[in-house]
């Protein structure tokens, strides 16, 4: 699985509020992963590139906070730098749409 984290596409605030077969960009969500205090994690496909993909999505008043993102990036950077069976790549990291 490859993983995309985006920084300012809209994630709900709980798993019951996850946009299951909604497209997110190019990504059609399949089912939530996990959350916690800054975001949700979803399973997506690629329909692009015909692969599976996590999507790790800010929530809102993650996306607003600078330190936030900034800390985000940071994470996608460190784990690209990792070739590890058990790590999953990180392939793409950025913002959707005008949400900052």
């Amino acid at each position: 699985m490859a993983a995309t984290l985006s920084m300012n596409a809209r994630a709900p605030r709980s798993e019951a509020d996850a946009p299951r077969g909604d497209a997110i960009d190019r990504f059609i969500v399949l089912d939530v992963v996990g959350s916690g205090t800054t975001g949700v994690v979803y399973a997506a496909y690629d329909p692009q590139l015909d692969r599976k993909v996590a999507l790790k999505l800010l929530h809102a008043d993650a996306r607003q906070a600078a330190s936030q993102r900034e800390r985000l990036l940071r994470e996608a950077q460190a784990m690209a730098r990792i070739d590890h069976p058990n790590v999953i790549k990180v392939h793409e990291v950025g913002t959707q749409g005008d949400d900052v």
